[in-house]
């Protein structure tokens, strides 16, 4: 894994995309990474009206472009250097993958709404439709992600497995993490199986080798079926700043956990979620 120099905060100025910016603020900090704000705007004229509306785009651009600066102040009083970028026209989704196949080493980070929390697992389009292809690290704060996440910093990391080698792919930038935070990891593995104490010991042991000798890692197993329900809890349980899951690049996004489950782990999760493709 790579370390990223350039964080790419996808935004449309929603609860949920501030809420990222905030999270962009804090991991740029961590790696001096520089951070793109990448807005694509929708509203150029594309049909003829029996009446102008050149004045109500150009009013809608200016209040993008009043937004988007004073994302950039914010994230330049902290300390970020911020650029910032707008494309018009064009589906969101690829119009944020193929501008983060322009950078070197790209993190990608965007807010979703989500819809359903638990129930459900609909995102909204762009989220999915990036998740779906994204090549890069992703970052993405759901509907319960706190605009003011910044403060705390990153202290705690969850990374939840099933031992593969496609869940396992997350685990050198949850090192980069680790390296660059001294944050605490919590290894969580949720298991139906009923094994004995050193059975479930056992099953760490793939997980222990990649981590090798880094320190301050816990292991932990919880039982039961609902697997997104289990690690939702875990993360609320234990202040969870970050949550890592390894996954598989597929038009399904076919992870170690299944595409309905690991989006109703970013659409409950009470912090932001970062997947790493392998």
């Amino acid at each position: 894994m790579t370390i990223p120099d350039q964080i790419v905060v996808a935004t449309d100025f929603s609860p949920a995309s501030s809420a990222a910016v905030s999270v962009a603020s804090g991991i740029a900090k961590i790696f001096k990474a520089r951070v793109t704000l990448f807005h694509v705007f929708q509203y150029a004229p594309q049909h003829r009206y029996k009446v102008p509306i050149g004045w109500m785009v150009e009013m809608i651009r200016r209040d993008v472009s009043t937004r988007l600066q004073e994302a950039k102040d914010v994230l330049r009083q902290s300390g970020v250097d911020t650029d910032i970028m707008v494309q018009e026209g064009g589906t969101p989704a690829l119009r944020i993958l193929d501008f983060v196949q322009t950078c070197k080493r790209p993190l990608l980070v965007m807010g979703t709404h989500a819809v359903g929390g638990m129930e459900r697992f609909l995102l909204g389009s762009t989220a999915e439709d990036v998740l779906r292809h994204a090549t890069c690290p992703v970052i993405t704060a759901g509907p319960h992600v706190s605009g003011d996440v910044n403060h705390r910093g990153l202290q705690t990391i969850l990374f939840a497995t099933d031992f593969s080698n496609t869940s396992l792919a997350a685990v050198p930038f949850a090192i980069e993490l680790k390296q660059a935070t001294r944050a605490q990891i919590r290894v969580l593995h949720i298991s139906d199986d009923h094994l004995s104490e050193e059975e479930e010991g056992k099953k760490f042991d793939r997980v222990k080798k990649v981590f090798q000798s880094a320190e301050g890692i816990d292991y932990i197993t919880l039982h039961g079926t609902n697997i997104s329900q289990a690690v939702v809890n875990e993360a609320e349980r234990s202040k969870t700043d970050l949550l890592v899951l390894g996954v598989r690049r597929t038009s399904e996004v076919a992870a170690h956990l299944a595409p309905k489950i690991t989006f109703q782990i970013i659409a409950a999760a009470p912090c932001a979620v970062l997947t790493v493709s392998s």
